[in-house]
């Protein structure tokens, strides 16, 4: 039971990652068929808006599927888009059987992408996400194997193309991972390593910032981890504004009233 506890901590832990409002002005999505390129500015305008109209996200997920009906030539990215939609969909459904259901329907889009194109980094990414939800709904034993299954996409979304931002978002759910696992199965020098590779691509990502804190924290460097949460408080720019105003600025401030006086 208390493994199981400090797995639904990781998973509560580390949703602000998936709640943020898009930032970018047009989608960070691009495709070379115009068509489809307007359909994924509109499935982006809806998905900024979710936060205020959560119907956005079914006409979201009903713009996608009928794109993919509509344009087999983009089956691989628009799976995915279907995939992202729905995952959102999922974050805000109460109901725990038609939450598991969503993060399902999730991984089969995901798996879909995958399928035609093994380097889909939408398709790795997405289905990593929805691995983690699915160990949160899941008894202590299956949740192990799920998060597994989750290192695994994220890792290979990585691989695919380190710079991509769905690659340094992965750094950085892997470095939450690995901070709130139970022993042994968490691992402070790995999420050192993945924090540090999120910081380096996006400076102004201030999950992986304060994430890069803790683990110095937990690994005793207390300077270095001085110097990165305030510098995570001092980001002008965040990528996610809301994320760093609701959890990573508070989260900072919190890390660093725990070590004031550690030397």
């Amino acid at each position: 039971m208390k493994n199981k506890s400090k797995l639904i901590q990781l998973f509560i832990f580390i949703l602000a990652i998936f709640i943020a409002a898009p930032i970018y002005a047009k989608s960070p999505d691009v495709s070379n068929d115009k068509d489809v390129q307007e359909i994924l500015e509109q499935g982006w305008q809806l998905l900024s808006v979710m936060h205020k109209d959560k119907t956005s996200l079914d006409k979201g997920i009903a713009l996608y599927k009928n794109a993919l009906e509509k344009y087999p030539q983009n089956k691989e990215l628009l799976s995915w888009k279907v995939a992202e939609m729905t995952f959102k969909k999922a974050d805000e459904e109460r109901d725990k059987d038609k939450r598991e259901q969503l993060y399902k329907e999730t991984l089969s889009y995901s798996q879909k992408a995958i399928q035609i194109d093994p380097q889909s980094n939408g398709g790795h990414y997405w289905a990593g996400l929805a691995y983690v939800r699915l160990a949160e709904l899941a008894g202590v034993f299956s949740a192990v194997g799920q998060v597994n299954k989750a290192k695994k996409e994220f890792e290979k979304t990585i691989s695919i193309n380190p710079e991509h931002r769905f690659a340094i978002l992965s750094n950085a759910v892997l470095a939450a991972i690995y901070l709130g696992l139970p022993w042994p199965m968490s691992d402070n020098k790995r999420a050192e390593k993945y924090a540090a590779e999120a910081v380096k691509e996006d400076p102004n990502l201030t999950l992986a910032s304060v994430n890069l804190g803790k683990a110095y924290l937990s690994l005793k460097k207390y300077d270095k981890a001085r110097a990165e949460l305030n510098r995570c408080l001092s980001t002008k720019s965040p990528t996610y504004v809301w994320d760093a105003e609701l959890y990573d600025w508070p989260g900072a401030r919190k890390l660093l009233k725990e070590i004031e006086n550690k030397k």
